[in-house]
């Protein structure tokens, strides 16, 4: 049997950030900043501070870990590691559908900021329903495959397409932020007192961390930890590109969101934060500031700022399918790699192909976005547990000094998870629970697979890696249908009642995962690499 080829370990620190970076800064500043408004108001700047800080404190457990088993499958590897199979499994699955769908939505924005473009644009999207057209998601489709292309190729192609449309990422957003300073802000717009900087309450920013994209557009932070194969030094690089490509995109989104703030004419507010309702948020007050160059300069960075993320995101979410397959829990021709070009091309093409089925299932921007929120949300409730499971299983580790270990995790790991189920718990039932569901399909693979490959072999070992996991989303289906019910606005327990229980949630999950649950097995017996 041939000898599979492995990844070349080329990419920079500097590359490496990049990738962060372009995987951060997509939609979420050309559409994301007036949904925000809409739903906080002038305390929508403060939704940014809340997601940079839950983005770099799941970052930082994912690099103690990251930094000291590379792969590119992520957080699924490490379950993998710390847990066993089945728990692997699930974290991958939740998290490959929260990345391999991030392309469709990127795709999305550029046919809504381009239906303004012309008259003869205009009907690729309605503006009353928030939906493309058909002709609008055909448009879309085609981009979604120049996404594909970029990554078919070669990595390096991607890598030096990423490089230089970044710095443009970075460039066209501050230009914007300048010009709307220059022509002139409405300081009345932020509100002279709490009441009016924060007209809809605590709930509202919460909710719009998740509705809005706030949380969509800091998962690009894992971008690097995807590529972690294909570094010379994880325990180096993946510290400063995660970390590094975060902050500098909440300086930027933060600079944005109060720039949109100010910009907007106080007369359109005279009925409030929910009559805004701009087709491309940023052409149109660049319009009204009579900015004409950078209204074509917003033009070509709505067109270049999701592409580069929608790239990004099929590469990163064809690594974990790759990781998946090598694991043996997808089909085997899943993870080859092409011998020219090193990518792994058939995953590719099926994260395109699935990204196409998301397109088909949600046809507007503002829906798909809080859908792909929760699932990223999901996929952060392992890593503070399996990052203190990996200190428990393997303490040699811990004895020496390491570049980096996450000080006071004891203390962040049970304090993330509640902020997590927070953000989820506002999400609101039905789509918690429906986000839940989607785990199902993936039931139907790990099971033929499990069967074929260990047949006759005892489960409850295996399910008992992952039961901590399968506790918490049932925990927080539950909690959220009867605390948070679009459905049946009275509720059944008061918010006060599901923030309690979202605690004992959130402290039995970290117990029990952390310091039970995991696999106690050494890492060479795992059938992974160690």
């Amino acid at each position: 049997m041939t000898k599979q080829p492995e990844f070349r370990k080329n990419i920079s620190t500097f590359s490496l950030t990049m990738t962060g970076v372009t995987a951060i800064i997509g939609s979420g500043w050309l559409l994301g900043t007036q949904k925000i408004a809409v739903i906080a108001g002038p305390a929508s700047m403060l939704s940014w501070i809340l997601g940079a800080f839950v983005a770099l404190l799941v970052g930082l457990f994912y690099i103690e870990i990251g930094s000291t088993h590379p792969s590119s499958g992520g957080i699924g590897y490490y379950s993998h590691l710390t847990h066993g199979r089945f728990c692997g499994f699930l974290t991958s699955w939740i998290n490959w559908l929260s990345i391999v769908a991030v392309a469709p939505i990127e795709a999305q924005s550029i046919v809504q900021y381009l239906s303004q473009l012309s008259p003869a644009f205009i009907h690729l999207y309605n503006l009353e329903t928030h939906n493309l057209s058909s002709s609008g998601i055909a448009f879309a489709l085609v981009l979604m495959l120049f996404f594909m292309f970029i990554n078919y190729w070669s990595v390096q192609i991607f890598i030096r397409f990423n490089n230089f449309f970044t710095m443009l990422k970075i460039a066209i957003p501050l230009l914007t932020i300048g010009s709307l300073a220059y022509a002139g802000l409405h300081p009345q717009n932020f509100g002279r007192t709490v009441q009016e900087f924060m007209p809809f309450g605590w709930k509202s920013i919460l909710t719009s961390v998740v509705a809005c994209g706030v949380v969509m557009s800091f998962n690009g932070f894992q971008s690097p930890l995807n590529f972690s194969e294909e570094i010379k030094s994880p325990k180096r690089q993946l510290p400063i590109a995660v970390i590094g490509s975060i902050l500098i995109s909440f300086v930027i989104y933060f600079l944005l969101q109060a720039v949109f703030i100010g910009s907007v004419n106080p007369a359109v507010l005279v009925h409030g934060w929910q009559s805004i309702n701009f087709r491309s948020p940023y052409i149109d007050l660049l319009l009204l500031a009579n900015l004409q160059l950078m209204v074509t300069t917003v033009y070509i960075g709505s067109v270049i700022s999701p592409s580069a993320c929608g790239a990004a995101f099929i590469a990163s979410s064809s690594r974990i399918m790759h990781s998946l397959s090598s694991e043996k829990h997808l089909p085997e021709f899943l993870g080859i790699l092409n011998a020219k070009y090193r990518n792994p091309r058939h995953a590719i093409i099926i994260c395109t192909a699935v990204g196409a089925l998301f397109l088909f299932m949600f046809k507007g921007w503002y829906t798909l976005v809080a859908v792909i929120s929760v699932l990223h949300l999901f996929s952060y409730v392992p890593a503070p547990i399996i990052t203190i499971a990996n200190r428990i299983k393997n303490k040699e580790l811990h004895q020496h000094k390491e570049p980096f270990t996450l000080p006071f995790a004891h203390f962040f790991a049970p304090f993330l998870l509640f902020i997590i189920s927070a953000l989820i718990f506002y999400s609101a039932w039905p789509l918690a629970d429906e986000m839940a569901l989607l785990i199902i399909p993936g039931l139907a693979f790990f099971f033929y697979y499990e069967y074929k490959q260990n047949k006759g072999t005892p489960f409850w070992p295996v399910f008992k890696g992952a039961s901590w996991l399968l506790f918490y989303i049932v925990g927080i289906s539950i909690i959220t249908f009867l605390g948070n019910n679009a459905w049946y606005p009275a509720n059944f327990i008061s918010t006060q009642a599901s923030m309690i229980l979202l605690a004992l949630l959130s402290l039995i999950t970290y117990i029990y995962g952390a310091y039970y649950a995991f696999d106690h097995a050494p890492y060479t017996s795992l059938g992974v690499k160690s």
